[in-house]
């Protein structure tokens, strides 16, 4: 692949990355915020955003098959008509009632159609890797997240200047133009620029017809049971995410603690992503998973005996070699196990992996509050991540 056609494609990725972690920023950050405004209590934000994320949970294979199956249409219009829906849902809430139940319907459409777009990006992200094209997707996921944080930032200083209706107002403009730079990929299957592989290994893959959602479970027992270990990592690690004030207020901790643990985890993300295509020419990629798994576990049992602000933080500086290279490594294993034609299926299904591990994290976690303690909520999640780190290393399949 050409240099200039090499650095095109990749500004092109970044370019869809880039909008679509600001989008995720200002929506699903300042959801309390926008709704708050709106006169929804706490427990109705939470039972919204929990149906929002069960809907998603539902539609993500039914999406991802469609996705596989389709052939008129390609995955950059698929991805771009649900961003087109995202746009929809925004400027739907500038001018309807505040009536909470009819608000309540279109906000959970429109953040199930943030959650279902986010394994859309990496699906495309992936259909060049798996053909042997110099994709850095690490870069990409790196840059995302910068502009995640910078949108939380600038999102805030916004809502203060003006109100929480800014908030519509900028993912319909973030969207609008993740929708134009989106429909600009090529992902044609054939006769595009980008259709033929550069490698041998699923030629003969692309011109077999995908299969189905039962047929897939039953051909790919193990990779079935890895999300199941998956699912069981992201329980505990939306509780920790979720609940970090009542984590730390038992030590001292108030709310700026909460803002600086969070903000040393998302940073210490960076490395890993930037710079994973460094480790990938070291070590192969199941290994990477299994690390992964199991520093997700390391950090749940520093929580645990955590007797200070300080251990929380050293805790929180793990998610380098947990969630971030669990986030990148997940991408390329399942690249690399499931073949081309069923590769937006086994992507969304890890994507809705991690998505229900993050529901049952929040309401489980949520619950054991109510009715146990903070120490009993974090043994008991720490014991799931350590169910979860031996089902991912049981399951994982070892690669090339």
């Amino acid at each position: 692949m050409e240099k200039a056609n090499q650095i095109k494609l990749n500004l092109q990725y970044i370019s869809m990355q880039v909008p679509y972690w600001m989008g995720y920023s200002v929506l699903g950050t300042f959801t309390s915020v926008f709704l708050l405004s709106r006169d929804f209590t706490n427990g109705q934000i939470g039972m919204i955003l929990s149906l929002a994320n069960v809907l998603a949970a539902i539609l993500q294979p039914f999406l991802a098959s469609f996705a596989d199956r389709m052939v008129r249409i390609h995955l950059s219009q698929l991805t771009a008509g649900m961003a087109v829906l995202l746009v929809l849902f925004s400027s739907i809430l500038l001018v309807v009632p505040k009536v909470l139940l009819v608000v309540a319907f279109i906000y959970v459409l429109l953040y199930a159609c943030l959650v279902l777009l986010q394994p859309m990006t990496i699906a495309i992200g992936t259909f060049f890797i798996s053909r042997g094209y110099g994709l850095n997707f690490g870069v990409a996921r790196g840059l995302g997240s910068l502009a995640f944080a910078a949108a939380t930032a600038v999102t805030g200083l916004l809502i203060e200047r003006f109100s929480s209706t800014i908030i519509l107002y900028l993912l319909i403009g973030i969207f609008l133009f993740f929708t134009i730079m989106t429909v600009m990929i090529d992902t044609r299957q054939h006769s595009g620029k980008y259709s033929d592989s550069l490698g041998t290994k699923h030629l003969q893959a692309t011109q077999e017809e995908p299969i189905g959602l039962f047929a897939f479970s039953k051909q790919y027992k193990r990779f079935m049971f890895l999300l199941v270990g998956v699912s069981l990592l992201f329980v505990f690690h939306t509780i920790i995410n979720s609940y970090m004030f009542q984590i730390v207020q038992p030590l001292g901790g108030t709310e700026v603690n909460v803002g600086s643990s969070l903000s040393i985890a998302a940073l210490c993300e960076l490395p890993t992503m930037f710079f994973f295509s460094w480790l990938l020419r070291r070590f192969r990629i199941h290994s990477l998973l299994r690390i992964a798994a199991f520093f997700f576990s390391v950090k749940a049992v520093l929580i645990l005996f955590a007797g200070n602000i300080f251990l929380i933080n050293v805790a929180q500086s793990l998610q380098m070699v947990g969630f971030a290279l669990h986030t990148m490594a997940s991408v390329y294993y399942t690249n690399q196990i499931i073949p081309q034609k069923d590769l937006v299926k086994g992507q969304t299904l890890m994507a809705t992996a991690n998505t229900f591990g993050g529901i049952v994290g929040s309401f489980v976690g949520g619950q054991m509050l109510s009715l146990l303690s903070v120490s009993a909520m974090l043994l008991i999640g720490t014991v799931i991540s350590i169910a979860g780190t031996l089902i991912v290393w049981l399951s994982v399949e070892k690669t090339s």
